[in-house]
């Protein structure tokens, strides 16, 4: 459990990333039936123009960000909200000149706290650590009490590491991708994940 009282933690929302491959329709049915029922605060998308002008529009019209991995140029061209940046500081870096300070650029850490602190000095919006890895569920509880940059947890196999994720105070969680399988799947793990994520009244 995070070391913060729940008072002081924000809600814990939602960042959709379907995975690789996924088509258009299926991350456009996802994503509406997620954003019916939870709050989606973020969708990263692969940088495939037929993706983004399915879906994009459709999302930010919804007042949820849209990123793309790893792809400044397009990201910029396509008019994204900014990039989720997965191959290094040095690259988020990078993309917050490329963007512009207005755009959201945040980036995956791994491997040590020292990395982490490294990025966290950047001008990154937020961190993101892989739960898939006992490392990244470790950073993630060790992050939370200590800095302000926002966390991610991303990659939970199942519901029950999103709900981990969520008590250790997260503040944002990736629902596992199981959610992409249908609309129905999205509403109901969203809809979970959302009521478990609501901290406050506020």
């Amino acid at each position: 459990m995070s070391t913060k009282p729940a008072e002081e933690l924000p809600n814990c929302r939602l960042f959709l990333m379907p995975p690789s491959g996924t088509d258009a329709d299926t991350v456009a049915a996802g994503l509406l039936a997620a954003a019916d029922a939870g709050d989606v605060a973020c969708l990263v998308l692969s940088p495939d123009k037929a993706l983004t002008d399915k879906v994009m529009a459709m999302a930010q019209h919804k007042d949820i960000a849209v990123l793309i991995k790893d792809d400044s140029r397009f990201a910029a061209y396509e008019k994204a909200d900014g990039v989720h940046v997965t191959t290094g500081v040095e690259d988020a870096v990078a993309a917050h000149k490329t963007l512009g300070r207005k755009a959201s650029v945040g980036l995956v850490a791994s491997g040590s706290r020292h990395a982490a602190m490294e990025a966290g000095e950047t001008d990154i919006d937020y961190i993101a650590f892989d739960l898939a890895s006992p490392v990244g569920v470790d950073l993630l509880a060790w992050w939370v009490p200590l800095f302000q940059v926002p966390c991610i947890g991303l990659g939970a196999a199942n519901e029950a590491a999103c709900l981990d994720a969520i008590a250790a105070g997260a503040d944002f969680v990736m629902p596992p991708d199981v959610m992409w399988q249908s609309a129905d799947e999205a509403a109901r793990i969203a809809g979970v994940l959302t009521a478990a994520g609501e901290r406050n009244a506020a």
